[in-house]
């Protein structure tokens, strides 16, 4: 008598499937559009979707927060800073990779006008450390409309405050 090898029925193990299932829907979500420049977004919306994105970044695929916040890079800041996987590095290094995964942020405007803006940025780091980071956007032109991309962002300042833990203490 022949056997199959996936079961004595001959039908797929349920591990299996639920595995390649997850697989799929994971290629799926990997494969998510990234949001892209838009006319109707602020400057501060912006700013928003790429710290979000780097809050998340490694969701719903390995970098995707670093690629959301490229796609929001002005042309001029690319040629800089690029190409993508040039950039990943830089994000990934020493001046920002406090970006990745922190737990919080705070936005302040600094200055604002028709064609550039300037923001303050505070960040809790994943270890509770706190950065300052000065974020700039430019509004670029395209077909669709004059939309705001980020110019450059300052290296992180450590503030000097860090989230204090408790282990095993008792409250006073």
């Amino acid at each position: 008598m022949l056997t199959n090898r996936f079961s004595a029925r001959g039908r797929w193990p349920r591990s299996l499937v639920l595995c390649l299932s997850l697989l799929f829907a994971a290629g799926v979500a990997a494969k998510a559009e990234l949001l892209q420049p838009n006319p109707e977004r602020t400057a501060r919306e912006v700013i928003v979707i790429q710290l979000e994105a780097l809050q998340t970044n490694d969701t719903p695929s390995i970098n995707s927060g670093i690629r959301q916040v490229w796609a929001f890079a002005h042309p001029r800041n690319r040629a800089i800073t690029g190409p993508l996987a040039r950039f990943t590095r830089m994000i990934r290094g020493p001046g920002y990779n406090m970006l990745l995964k922190h737990r919080r942020h705070q936005i302040q405007r600094l200055s604002i006008g028709d064609a550039a803006a300037v923001f303050a940025v505070q960040v809790v780091s994943q270890d509770g450390g706190f950065y300052r980071f000065r974020w700039q956007l430019r509004r670029v032109s395209t077909d669709a409309g004059a939309v705001w991309m980020t110019t450059q962002v300052s290296p992180a300042q450590r503030t000097g405050e860090q989230l204090s833990r408790r282990f095993g203490g008792h409250r006073a």
